[in-house]
């Protein structure tokens, strides 16, 4: 099977070799974005996945009823308030390289002790978990050349959280890149967010239910708080590097381009 595109003559002919460059880095990625999180949820997850299945069974009668709404709720509050707090003292001019390992400590620690006292703790670690996820979306925009203080650059950052979450499939996660941005491309923020919040509730709502068990829930918590920034982050720097190259080519032709060495890079990935 071939597996290696010529860059000559095939959809990303009409591109400068860097913006190819950084098109296959970002379709690399973007193919292994779920590789090492998965991995890890395979290999810490399996006791907490039947203890979380277990629990997600009588929820409603430890959570209460409708906990289901409170959850969506709570998510979408929390959305706006790492909306307004993300960029807060963040130089949109600054060359700092984004501190990704420092935010996965803090979202990790964030999550143990949110999980060690159960479900209470959710209601202080989901803020403060969105809003570091979104810190540092934000700041690998920046490293991408984005305007992080502008309406669009706050909108592409919010983005990120509608591109799925580490549980889907590859092709789901390819399809579901380009649907929300072509389904948020010409919504208010108020919309993205009411729109975004529904499927993070969903792609976070097996952690509510792992982390509500108290102390068990502080390694669920932990585990999945990684996990959960380490895709985020790492679907960031995909995002943003196809916008770095959208800047100054027809976005469809970077459409065209992306997608093929997505295709390449899976075909290697499998073969």
């Amino acid at each position: 099977m071939k597996t290696f595109i010529d860059v000559t003559s095939g959809p990303c002919s009409g591109l400068s070799d860097s913006d190819r460059t950084i098109l296959r880095n970002a379709a690399r990625q973007f193919a292994n974005a779920r590789g090492a999180t998965i991995r890890l949820a395979e290999l810490l997850g399996l006791t907490l996945g039947k203890a979380a299945r277990l629990f997600g069974n009588s929820a409603a009668a430890i959570l209460g009823n409708n906990w289901e709404r409170k959850y969506q709720s709570l998510v979408e509050q929390a959305l706006r308030q790492a909306f307004d707090l993300a960029t807060l003292g963040l130089d949109p001019e600054g060359q700092q390289e984004p501190w990704a390992w420092l935010h996965k400590l803090l979202v990790t620690a964030s999550g143990t002790a949110g999980g060690f006292i159960g479900a209470p703790g959710l209601a202080a670690d989901l803020p403060i978990t969105t809003c570091l996820i979104l810190r540092s979306i934000a700041e690998i925009a920046r490293s991408h050349g984005e305007d992080i203080q502008s309406e669009d650059g706050k909108r592409a950052c919010l983005e990120v959280f509608a591109f799925g979450g580490p549980q889907v499939e590859d092709d789901e996660l390819e399809a579901g890149y380009w649907a929300a941005r072509a389904a948020l491309s010409h919504t208010t923020i108020d919309a993205m967010i009411r729109a975004i919040a529904p499927q993070l509730g969903l792609v976070l709502s097996e952690k509510y239910i792992a982390q509500a068990i108290p102390i068990a829930g502080a390694a669920a918590g932990a585990t999945l708080n990684y996990i959960f920034m380490d895709f985020y982050q790492q679907m960031a720097r995909v995002h943003f590097a196809v916008r770095e190259v959208e800047r100054h080519n027809d976005s469809e032709a970077v459409r065209a381009c992306f997608d093929a060495l997505v295709r390449e890079a899976r075909a290697k990935r499998s073969g």
